[in-house]
């Protein structure tokens, strides 16, 4: 079965299990079905895709580069948020995972969506955090295409996605030991991705078959809010965690919140209960 015909099916039975459970929990709304059926699909999508090289700078003042790791080691990407609850919760499960299993070949690297560096810093140190981190500016997150936090990927020796979930972490053992093993088979049978190799099929990496953030908007105006939608986005702080109103961001999550002041229909819902419920829309609960 191939994949395209996998993610209709996939998507037909999340739409059918929200029906089977219309008489038993208070309707979702269409936009929570959505996006519920869309994370579904990114998993069976990203299976095997080559993994987007990239490069950061770590909160500690080191360079990290994906294709200088890939096929050496398995490499766990983190993207998350000091804001997001679920973000906060999974950190220690993945920082004692990887304090039992870097000495196995496990890498594991957090990049954070886009805030300012001593918040990133201040919320590591408080969770203890061991495993290196950096911020996103933006583009690795849309090479990835991650619109929700936390979302952890898992790339393999062969440079491919091999896990792709977004939700936090219960139990990092069940996320990852199975893989680990797969790994290092193919790492005794030599079946790896040279640097060489990687580079040059980077080169030619037309991009993912998933939705793409939208470009960063410079205003309010691109998204044509109405009064309600430009009275919220001058009031609402970015929940990307700057200073700046959701109106003056241009950042990817303040992108996502005009636009969803601008596409969706909040009916008669107070203006706080609308910026509570945006606030959370890009965290995920715990999976």
């Amino acid at each position: 079965m191939n994949k395209s015909l996998l993610s209709v099916l996939i998507l037909a039975s999340a739409l059918l299990l929200s029906g089977l459970h219309y008489k038993l929990k208070p309707r979702p709304e269409e936009k929570d079905i959505r996006t519920q059926a869309e994370l579904i699909t990114s998993r069976v999508l990203w299976q095997g895709q080559l993994a987007p090289d990239f490069e950061l700078k770590t909160v500690s003042g080191d360079t990290f580069r994906l294709s200088d790791h890939v096929g050496k080691e398995i490499i766990v990407l983190n993207f998350f948020a000091t804001w997001c609850g679920p973000c906060r919760g999974e950190m220690p499960e993945l920082n004692r995972y990887y304090d039992q299993h870097k000495a196995d070949g496990l890498l594991l690297v957090g990049i954070d969506a886009e805030e300012k560096q001593d918040r990133v810093e201040a919320f590591l140190g408080e969770l203890k955090v061991n495993f290196p981190a950096a911020v996103d500016s933006g583009p690795i997150q849309k090479a990835y295409g991650v619109e929700s936090f936390p979302t952890t990927v898992v790339i393999g020796v062969d440079g491919k996605v091999q896990f792709y979930e977004t939700g936090a972490l219960a139990n990092a053992e069940v996320a990852f030991d199975n893989l680990i093993r797969q790994n290092h088979q193919l790492l005794d049978s030599k079946q790896t991705i040279s640097h060489d190799a990687y580079l040059e099929a980077v080169k030619n990496l037309q991009g993912l078959p998933l939705r793409q953030p939208p470009a960063a908007s410079t205003g309010s105006e691109e998204f044509k809010l109405d009064e309600r939608g430009k009275r919220i986005a001058a009031r609402m702080v970015c929940p990307c965690g700057c200073a700046d109103k959701v109106e003056k961001c241009s950042c990817h999550t303040s992108t996502n919140v005009k636009k969803a002041l601008a596409s969706e229909d909040f009916k008669s819902q107070p203006d706080d209960h609308i910026i509570q419920g945006l606030n959370k829309r890009f965290c995920s609960g715990a999976m």
